[in-house]
């Protein structure tokens, strides 16, 4: 047999080596989507002749495309597998703009403004023309916008004062980014999809394009998708590209980030030579977790009907269990974590286990309990290396050196360690900067070689101060011109930074006591690791470059400069790279909502406080989405299922009484799960166990 078809099911094998034009793969929880999307990839280029730089993979995540690249390498080797356009929407969109931004206006040296980035200019926009919206709405908002397309906004009316100021807000917003050199994560998109549009040329060897988690998708990258599909077509230059897309409905549930579950009806529609293969067996829950999970998502009657087999034996049933408070309900919820850990005779560690809730704030009984009965934890989505104050200092430094027109970066920077350029100062030289259509740094150049004398007073300390930070760059800037680019130029740039701006005196004088001290050291090697790790890269390497296409001009930058650019993109883009202070994996329990635990599972799930209110949630209009993403949590379980709520909550002293989420309550659903934890003294539930996680069973 061939080897790529190798251990996949029928539906599987069907999807892998359809020739259908255009092909929906709806793939439930557990039933192999990543397998069988990986397998079609390296099918495309073994059996139809493809080339792999003519073939574009997005996902949603970086751990996703780590994956498949894993995977997909297995099949046709390293070389081949290097070639492939493979990566999240944002990252292929960047490299997109990278080589042919030029056509559209983008200078090659652009920036990406991170989350904090962007929320720092919105909250000074915010504060200098006091304007009244809070600072994270406005966020938002601007996603939102920028996630749609134009005939989506078009206007309906007047404007009312309130999106009058919004509109000022985003148009001086937009304009911030633009001086400062800067694309913000929507912008990627959005830009790319314009470049596409304007130059389809630009995409014209594109022969596959093929999308994971399709049900995510927003407006914008659904026309990303079809534009990808179409380069060079209007032209006649080639037949379109071949559609694949892998995706669930049922696991539809990041509305707030745009996502358009209607895109699969979209495209159903627009595709009328379209095919569809349901894969229906289940590989990741014991047969009562997905029936059960089946039960609720089944009360949605306007969705398709499917059916799902588990591969696995029923298994325990799940439990719904009733408590008094939610100080018992996290009590009960750790003593059963001990439990099964210890009755599992070593088969089950801390890191097996998985806490998710609807809304984080849930987290702090559950965490103090947890934290009482020295069972350790890690919190999905707690600070970040790159978020941590010392890294991110000397990623700013790098930054202000990278690209000097990066206002927030120089914000963050100017004063920072202490120089006596105290805030009026700075809030003076922003507000005249904006004021004469500079860049924040110009005009600090200007001022630190006494060529403009600022229009508010400055003190000597500041002045001094100023021509401080300023010669630090600029001798930042000519350190990294002068070195070659055999010579790994990170790292001399950042024991630069670390020694001209005495960064180690500074840890010492904020460090609380050694210890701290020492993490800090810690994580400022770790940074110097990661930033080797790029440096023996080369800059172009195969996993970067797009093929040349005749007539189409590709630009990019080399030499040091090149290898910073590309180190601070790829800190900008990893979002959901979470390392622990020792940069390792540690056995610990995992705490984190339902929509970050998507793609992810774990032995034994627990959900705690599924009670009306916070599951539907009280704030959301959208029962169908809160039911998908009780669905999406309950499928995460593979051997062990647990859901609980108090009867009872205290705010302010007064207790509030609950209710069951009706979810749970609808055909008498909750009558049919267990009341207590299951029975785990007999050899037949571990032998079981055994089985779902391929685990030698003690």
């Amino acid at each position: 047999m061939d080897m790529i078809l190798e251990g996949l099911n029928e539906q599987q094998k069907d999807a892998v080596t359809s020739t259908s034009p255009v092909l929906q793969v709806l793939a439930p929880p557990g039933s192999g989507k990543t397998k069988t999307l990986t397998a079609r990839v390296a099918y495309q280029i073994q059996h139809n002749g493809l080339k792999p730089w003519n073939i574009i993979v997005c996902t949603f995540t970086i751990k996703a495309a780590k994956e498949m690249k894993e995977r997909i390498r297995g099949f046709i080797g390293q070389e081949l597998q290097s070639k492939l356009v493979l990566g999240t929407f944002h990252s292929i969109s960047r490299r997109y703009l990278s080589f042919y931004g030029q056509h559209i206006g983008i200078p090659k040296d652009f920036g990406i403004a991170d989350t904090s980035d962007s929320n720092a200019i919105i909250k000074r926009l915010i504060k200098r023309h006091s304007f009244n919206i809070e600072p994270g709405k406005a966020r938002s908002r601007i996603s939102r916008r920028k996630a749609t397309t134009d005939n989506e906004r078009q206007s309906k009316g007047p404007m009312s004062v309130e999106v009058q100021e919004f509109e000022e807000l985003f148009t001086r917003y937009e304009d911030t980014l633009k001086l400062s050199n800067l694309l913000d994560y929507d912008d990627l998109l959005l830009r790319c999809l314009e470049l596409l549009t304007k130059h389809p040329d630009c995409a014209s060897n594109i022969e596959a394009v093929l999308v994971d988690e399709f049900q995510d998708t927003n407006t914008v990258q659904y026309e990303l998708m079809k534009s990808f599909a179409c380069g060079g077509t209007g032209r006649g230059v080639k037949k379109p590209a071949s559609i694949t897309i892998v995706g669930d409905p049922d696991q539809s549930i990041y509305s707030f980030r745009s996502a358009e579950i209607e895109n699969l009806n979209k495209m159903t529609r627009q595709y009328k030579d379209h095919s569809t293969i349901m894969l229906k067996e289940n590989y990741r829950s014991a047969g009562n977790i997905l029936k059960y999970s089946m039960q609720v998502i089944e009360q949605d009657t306007s969705r398709p009907s499917k059916t799902m087999q588990s591969t696995h034996h029923s298994g325990t049933l799940p439990v719904l269990r009733e408590l008094d408070s939610s100080k018992q309900e996290a009590a009960w919820l750790v003593r059963e974590i001990k439990r099964v850990k210890e009755l599992s005779a070593g088969m089950l560690s801390h890191q097996d286990f998985a806490v998710l809730l609807r809304s984080a704030s849930l987290s702090r009984e559950i965490e103090a309990q947890l934290g009482a009965s020295g069972v350790p934890y890690r919190m999905v989505g707690g600070f970040k290396f790159f978020d941590r104050k010392e890294v991110k200092i000397i990623l700013d430094y790098m930054r202000v050196i990278a690209q000097p027109d990066h206002t927030d970066a120089v914000l963050r920077t100017v004063n920072e360690p202490p120089r006596k350029v105290g805030d009026a100062t700075v809030k003076a030289l922003v507000e005249e900067s904006e004021r004469r259509g500079w860049t924040l740094w110009n005009l600090i150049t200007k001022v630190a070689k006494d060529e403009h004398k600022p229009t508010a007073k400055i003190s000597n300390q500041a002045w001094t101060g100023l021509k401080t930070f300023y010669n630090i760059i600029f001798r930042g800037q000519q350190h990294l011109e002068t070195m070659g680019p055999e010579e790994g130029a990170l790292i001399p740039l950042i024991e630069f930074i670390i020694r001209n701006i005495q960064f180690d005196a500074y840890l010492r004088k904020e460090s609380k006591d050694d210890e701290t001290y020492q993490n800090r050291l810690e994580n400022v090697e770790q940074l110097k690791v990661q930033a080797e790790s790029i440096s023996a890269e080369p800059v172009e390497s195969d996993e970067e470059k797009l093929y040349e296409i005749d007539g189409v001009q590709q630009e990019v930058i080399s030499g040091p400069r090149a290898t910073l650019s590309k180190f601070l993109i790829n800190v900008a883009l990893a979002t959901d790279a979470q390392l622990s202070a020792d940069g390792q994996t540690n056995d610990v329990v995992t705490i984190s909502t339902i929509h970050a635990a998507k793609g992810l599972e774990w032995p034994v799930v627990f959900i705690p406080s599924v009670y009306h209110g916070s599951i539907p949630h009280s704030r959301s209009d959208n029962d169908d989405e809160e039911r998908r993403l009780l669905y999406v949590g309950m499928t995460r379980a593979q051997v062990f299922l647990y859901l609980s709520w108090p009867t009872k909550l205290a705010e302010n002293r007064d207790e509030q009484n609950c209710v069951l989420s009706s979810f749970l309550k609808t055909d008498g659903l909750h009558k049919k799960f267990a009341h207590l934890g299951p029975s785990l003294d007999t050899d037949d539930v571990w032998k079981q166990t055994a089985v779902i996680l391929r685990r030698e069973c003690p």
